[in-house]
This record gives structure tokens, C-alpha cells and sequence, in this order.
């Protein structure tokens, strides 16, 4: 018989909810021997609600369809999600009830996975909205703090204690510290938006690179960049976002590798592309951690130091270089220095 080769479990009752007629699949379903099934009470397998909406289909005679989902009772205490089809059914003896049970355990986890998905969404949502606000409410009071500062260092300037000056100059270096890290926050509330635009022009790729060696000798004099360039290369792209990006680079040289005072800054052609590539000689990073060193907010776990900042300039960082129709990639071992490089189209 085809309902014998069903997946879908099938009963057929009577008026007092006895099973009169089982299939081997919901036998299997709720781990009763078939034989031990016919004959039982409909209610030993499903709750007394259930139950009653159908003894009164029954009782009622009346010759529609009717689904509902509910549970199976398991022999091994297990409750089974099930999609009831119910048909009356006219014997020659009477009325019986028709009952197929579609088993709904893969659906309703599809449907929890999906609810726990939209979940996560809604939160990430909330949260990127929340960063985007908390930024812009912070760079305006940040940037009146670092005028003040610059005010009262050029007032009477000659009458301010040396001990002053130096407190007001570690005061600039954290609010510009505060000003970067809300700049990062704001970069990546518009990287989640879609709304990271910038205009693009013609960049000289040697100009760039010396212009952030600069500012690298100033920010960290006590390492020293060894630049070397294959050619003088032009490239289409926005000069201050691509400074942004090879600043992170150079600052994660620094960060990566404290006690070794030498980068090495390189400029090279890979077929149809310029790569600037800049190499440590710190810790390294494991392959697991090259997989997810681009990733927002993450950041190395490593004993031997205590890494600085919330983990967002490299994901930034990636996120600028594909706005360039570029890439960004890294190469390390552990304990053997790392190289990160960025490859633009020419």
C-alpha cells in the first residue's frame, strides 16, 4: 500500500479516539512498536487539547479538512512538532477520523535559526546606530577641547610654566587619540550604512608614502622606515583616505613589533598594479589570526603585550581599498615579522 511507504505518519480513528489503523512511520515517530500503537488511545501520543478539537470533528460528523500543529508524545519523553491533516472518513460502519502527522523538527529549526539571525540583525542595527550617534555627539565637544587647549598654550605664552606646557601637550596627544577613535567609530557607522563616498583624483604614489613617513617620524621617533620604490607609479584615488590606510599599516608596524625599530616601506608593480607593502619584524600572527585580522573590532590576543585600540583601522582599512577597487592582504608567521601590503590599480 502507497501509505505504507509514506514518511508522513498516518491513524485512522475511531469515534472514542482509538487507533484502528497505524503506518510503520508513525510508529517511528513516536518509538511504539506498530502493534502496541493499534488499539491505544489517541491521547497517550497527543496533548488533551488537541484531543478534544478532534473528538469533537468526530462527534460533530462533519466531512471537512482540518490541520492543526501540535506535539507528539515520544515513548522516550521526547515531544515531537507535528503538522495534523485531519479527514472524516465514512465506513461502513460508521464515522472514522483520517490523520496524517508531518513532522515540522527541520522547519521549526530552520525557523528558529532564521528568528535568531533577525535577532542578531535588529541588535547589530541598534548598535551601529547607536555608535553612529554617540560619535557625532562626540567630535564637536572634542574638537572645541583641543582648541581650548591650543588657546591656552598661544596665550601669554611665555608666562605659561614649563611643567604647564607639558601637562597641556600629553592632554593634546589624548584628545587627538579620543579624535581618532571617533573618527574610526563614525567610518565604520558609514561603512555599515553604504554611505563611505569620497572623490578620487590622480595621487602619486611616492609623494603619498613620503608624506606618511613624515608624519610616522613625528608620531614614532624612535622607529625608523627604510623606504624603497620601484617607480614613480600614479593611481586614481582619494590622497587622505589612502593616507588613512597606509597610516594604520605603518602604525600597526609599530604596534606589532615595540621592540624592533626598523620597517621596511616598499613600492613595487605586480602586473597592472602598484603595491605598497609595509613589513615588521614583531610577534607575527598565527593563520587564524590572518583570517580574522580584517574583521571589525577584532584584535590579537597575544600575552607577551597589551594591545591599544577598539580593532577597527585594519577593517576600515579593507573597506577603503575596495572602495578603490583595490585589496588589502597580509602575510606573517609567528615570531617572524609581518607584511602587510595594499595592491591599486594603475
Amino acid at each position: 500500500m502507497l501509505i505504507e511507504k509514506m514518511l508522513e505518519g498516518a491513524i485512522t480513528l475511531n469515534h472514542d479516539g482509538i487507533i484502528l489503523y497505524c503506518n510503520s512511520s508513525f510508529a517511528g515517530m513516536v518509538g511504539i512498536p506498530l502493534d502496541k500503537v493499534i488499539g491505544s488511545h489517541l491521547n497517550q501520543f497527543v496533548n488533551g487539547i488537541t484531543f478534544s478539537g478532534i473528538n469533537k470533528i468526530i462527534s460533530d460528523g462533519e466531512f471537512t479538512d482540518y490541520k492543526t500543529e501540535d506535539s507528539l508524545i515520544c515513548a522516550n519523553g521526547r515531544v515531537l512538532p507535528v503538522l495534523l491533516s485531519l479527514t472524516n472518513l465514512s465506513l461502513e460502519d460508521g464515522t472514522a477520523l483520517s490523520v496524517i502527522c508531518t513532522d515540522l523538527t527541520a522547519q521549526k529549526e530552520a525557523q528558529r535559526k532564521a528568528a535568531d539571525i533577525d535577532n542578531q540583525r535588529r541588535v547589530i542595527e541598534q548598535k551601529d546606530e547607536f555608535i553612529g550617534i554617540a560619535s557625532h555627539e562626540l567630535k564637536t565637544p572634542l574638537t572645541s577641547l583641543k582648541a581650548y587647549m591650543q588657546l591656552i598654550t598661544a596665550y601669554n605664552k611665555d608666562k605659561v610654566p614649563e611643567q604647564i606646557k607639558t601637562f597641556i601637550s600629553k592632554a593634546e596627544v589624548s584628545i587627538s587619540k579620543l579624535q581618532t577613535l571617533v573618527n574610526d567609530l563614525l567610518d565604520v557607522s558609514k561603512i555599515q550604512a553604504g554611505k563611505l563616498h569620497f572623490s578620487t583624483s590622480p595621487v602619486y604614489v611616492n609623494k603619498l608614502v613620503k608624506a606618511c613617513i613624515e608624519n610616522a617620524a613625528f608620531m614614532f621617533p624612535d622607529h625608523h622606515i627604510d623606504f624603497k620604490s620601484a617607480g614613480d607609479y600614479v593611481i586614481n584615488g582619494n590622497m587622505e583616505r589612502l593616507e588613512q590606510v597606509l597610516m594604520n599599516m605603518i602604525s600597526n608596524a609599530v604596534k606589532y613589533a615595540p621592540e624592533s625599530k626598523e620597517i621596511l616601506l616598499a613600492v613595487d608593480r605586480v602586473d597592472a598594479n602598484v603595491k605598497i607593502s609595509v613589513t615588521d619584524f614583531g610577534i607575527g600572527l598565527s593563520a587564524e589570526q590572518q583570517d580574522k585580522i580584517f574583521e571589525r573590532f577584532y584584535r590579537v590576543d597575544d600575552k607577551t603585550f597589551m594591545a591599544s585600540g577598539l580593532g577597527m583601522g585594519l577593517y576600515i582599512a579593507r573597506e577603503i581599498m575596495e572602495s578603490h577597487q583595490g585589496s588589502m592582504g597580509v602575510v606573517s608567521e609567528i615570531n617572524e615579522g609581518a607584511t602587510f601590503y595594499i595592491l591599486l590599480p594603475l
